[in-house]
């Protein structure tokens, strides 16, 4: 208790000296902070507390801690600590890395011994043969990717079968006989025993670690940036602001709802961030028609970032949270079309932004009798904008009804094709990439490392096996992760926090489904409710780049942001669980 006193007291001399630092000395002492509190867990004794880790384990533990201190606290962009996590991974932890870094990955001493007694001492099999058999075995199980009680007894077997044969062949017909009961005892209680005795330390696998980079679902969100770049490149996004915002009339309200139709729409295919700087470019010349007291234009200013949070919840490319929980899905064996997503989410979409529209509304009161707003500009009608529009129409609609259809076609395929066309005939330069946004593409692949470190070293699946999961309620499941996504998505970025906890519940739903207490219909439930409630932080300033978009006009008062925010966030969880409930009860994940 003392310890633990004076380490509280320590952070917090540390937090309050910031008061005086300039802003690289406040970075440099939280990324100390984050250094000396992950690097600890290297030190702790996890084995002599009863934790199954192992050291290559320890050194996962230390890295997770390490993205979530550093995305909380950012020091540094977001961005930078996920090309840091896989850095890390790849020289620490992965079967590439430094040398004096790579444990034994299992006993080998006790594995050659296991060969000798299965075999036996004498006979006609040769100490030399024996010799041979026990080095191919150590080679064998040296190159395989993953080490485990059922990789050594395939192997074993697999080995003295193969030499069984041989001897048989050069008409050594005692030796192979000898070789084949000794097949047959690797599977006698005593063997079999000293083989599930065996402690296995398991690592990443480099060329899985730097796939994380071009995983399909980062081609998924890249075909998403080449439509949106050029959505705006050539005015078809404003265009089409214009001739949908037509039908709203000149009733402030109901202009209101129009700009939010419009923002969550293109907040489906569009970076929610780009989206709400667009609309809110719009919206600028509009807002000086409001009186000087009206709170109208508090409404007007906060609908966008309402808007374009809930807009991304509608596809699996609107925001990076959804691509992680397909993503996570896909790698249980589980998935969701492009379509079946939208069949849900888009409702979902529907739903909440008509409870904003009304929260806006009565909490703001618009004094404004009439608003028109002028949109200039007409559809461009050169080759290049109609091959864009073309594109954009065709790659919807194979993203959406490819399954109908019946084309063979998966979500990550269809999205090349923006990417491939765009490129080939100049739609798309150089210049254009340059200004696509990266750094989201590094988080979320930083976020899948994550991921890949807690399967492949087998963490997850020994934490999960000590934890009783099979006695959980698939349901209060989902409300507690549910709430804690929230909390944690308002205070920080949306996809790291999908990143950290979505390979954590994958795992989770993963041993669940094994253990019968939830079916595949329940952990695809329970990763898009964890995907929809990353997207429903929205209470702060902070909690999202439009909403800081909104507070900059000076127009919105934090207080009425969290006011608002937060009844949204705790009504949009709600429905997210009576949605999710409602989908499974009626079998729609299992069709």
């Amino acid at each position: 208790m003392q310890r633990n006193g004076w380490t509280g007291c320590f952070i917090f001399v540390c937090l309050t000296a910031t008061d005086t630092m300039t802003t690289n000395q406040k970075s440099l002492l939280k990324i100390a902070i984050v250094l000396i509190i992950s690097l600890s867990m290297l030190f702790v004794p996890f084995e002599a507390l009863g934790a199954p880790i192992n050291p290559v384990q320890a050194r996962v533990v230390a890295l997770f801690l390490f993205a979530a201190l550093m995305w909380i606290l950012e020091p540094i962009p977001i961005w930078t600590t996920s090309t840091l996590v896989i850095a890390m991974a790849l020289l620490g932890i992965s079967n590439q890395s430094l040398t004096f870094l790579r444990p034994d990955r299992y006993d080998k001493t006790e594995v050659s011994a296991i060969v000798q007694d299965a075999i036996g001492v004498g006979g006609a099999v040769s100490p030399e043969l024996v010799r041979q058999i026990q080095d191919s075995v150590n080679t064998r199980l040296t190159k395989k990717p993953t080490v485990n009680e059922q990789e050594v007894r395939m192997t074993l077997g697999f080995q003295i079968m193969d030499s069984s044969e041989k001897a048989e062949k050069s008409n050594d017909l005692a030796a192979a006989q000898q070789l084949r009961d000794a097949h047959h005892r690797l599977y006698s209680p005593e063997i079999s025993a000293r083989i599930h005795s065996l402690k296995f330390v398991n690592l990443m696998q480099q060329k899985t670690t730097m796939a994380t980079f071009a995983d399909p679902i980062i081609i998924l969100f890249l075909g998403g940036f080449f439509l949106a770049a050029a959505a705006t490149k050539y005015r078809l996004d404003i265009n089409l602001a214009r001739v949908m915002l037509r039908p709203f009339g000149t009733n402030p309200k109901f202009v209101m709802l129009g700009l939010m139709v419009v923002t969550a729409l293109f907040s489906m295919f569009m970076s929610n961030t780009a989206t709400a700087a667009m609309m809110l470019a719009i919206l600028t010349p509009v807002l000086s028609l409001f009186g000087p007291n009206d709170r109208g234009r508090a409404a007007f200013a906060l609908c966008i970032p309402v808007a374009a949070n809930i807009g991304g919840i509608g596809t699996p490319i609107g925001t990076p949270p959804n691509a992680i929980a397909l993503k996570a899905m896909q790698d249980m064996g589980l998935s969701i079309t492009f379509g079946k997503w939208m069949l849900f989410g888009v409702p979902f979409v529907i739903v909440m932004l008509l409870v904003g529209w009304l929260i806006l509304v009565k909490m703001f009161p618009i004094q404004q009798k009439e608003l028109k707003l002028e949109v200039g500009g007409s559809f461009l009608k050169t080759p290049k904008a109609i091959v864009v529009y073309v594109t954009f129409a065709v790659t919807i609609a194979l993203w959406c009804f490819s399954e109908n259809f019946k084309l063979g076609l998966d979500s990550n395929t269809i999205a090349i094709i923006p990417i491939a066309v765009f490129a080939a005939t100049k739609v798309i330069t150089k210049d254009d990439l340059k200004s696509m946004s990266w750094d989201v593409l590094w988080l979320v692949a930083g976020g899948f490392a994550l991921g890949v470190a807690l399967q492949e070293t087998g963490l997850a699946k020994d934490m999960i096996d000590a934890i009783p999961f099979g006695t959980w309620n698939p349901t209060v499941l989902m409300i507690g992760a549910g709430f804690i996504c929230l909390f944690m998505a308002t205070f920080m970025s949306h996809t790291a926090t999908a990143s950290l906890l979505m390979p954590i519940l994958a795992g989770v739903a993963g041993a669940m489904v094994q253990s019968h207490s939830m079916d595949g219909a329940g952990a695809i439930g329970l990763l898009c409710s964890i995907a929809f409630a990353s997207s429903l932080g929205m209470a702060l300033p902070i909690s999202t780049p439009p909403n800081a978009l909104a507070y900059a006009t000076g127009l919105v008062e934090q207080k009425g942001m969290a006011i608002s925010g937060t009844i949204l966030c705790l009504l949009g969880l709600f429905l997210t669980f009576v949605l999710m409930y409602f989908l499974q009860s009626i079998g729609f994940f299992a069709m």
